[in-house]
């Protein structure tokens, strides 16, 4: 008979290892929440050679090679989808509202075992009037196995302060339509 600590340790070692162990939680700033979005439509913009860019930290004799672009415009598009009342890529957005240009930077330090993430946000206007740049940084402590999801949640962690930058700087509330 197992004792109930190891079954505990052992389900949780496992929801670790399937998938992403730290998960940020939604930006909780009452202005806009997904129950109430700003009526805005919101493109996220990347290069294609931004969007296809792969990158590769070393860990001890291991290299760590992950989509780089994929996962930063994925973060993007979840950080502010509970903001908006739509966010799409901007290539499946012909009429955006805002454009917002965003980028990103991950590092690993190993002998911590934490994933960083340097992401930057220019929010224009459809007609090239720049609104705004917005940036943040984050960290996540992970396992190593799990670096794909560690990066994730550290990119998502950093669009989410941004996201509660443009809310708290009224460039977004500047955009939506008043009723």
């Amino acid at each position: 008979m197992t004792p109930p600590v190891l079954k505990t340790f052992s389900a949780l070692l496992l929801t670790l290892l399937a998938g992403c162990g730290v998960a940020p939680t939604l930006p909780d700033n009452p202005a806009a929440t997904a129950d109430d979005p700003l009526p805005i439509r919101l493109a996220v913009d990347m290069t294609p050679e931004q969007l296809t860019q792969w990158t590769s930290h070393y860990y001890y004799y291991t290299e760590i090679y992950y989509p780089e672009g994929r996962l930063v415009r994925n973060a993007a598009l979840d950080a502010f989808a509970p903001l908006v009342s739509q966010v799409l890529p901007r290539e499946q957005m012909p009429t955006p509202d805002v454009i917002i240009k965003v980028s990103g930077k991950g590092s690993f330090n190993p002998l911590m075992k934490v994933f960083y993430a340097d992401v930057s946000v220019t929010a224009y206007l459809p007609g090239g009037e720049e609104l705004g740049t917005f940036k943040s940084s984050s960290e996540v402590g992970a396992i190593v196995s799990g670096y794909e999801c560690a990066f994730q949640s550290a990119y998502l962690a950093a669009f989410q302060s941004i996201g509660r930058k443009l809310l708290a700087s009224g460039v977004l509330s500047s955009v939506a339509p008043q009723n």
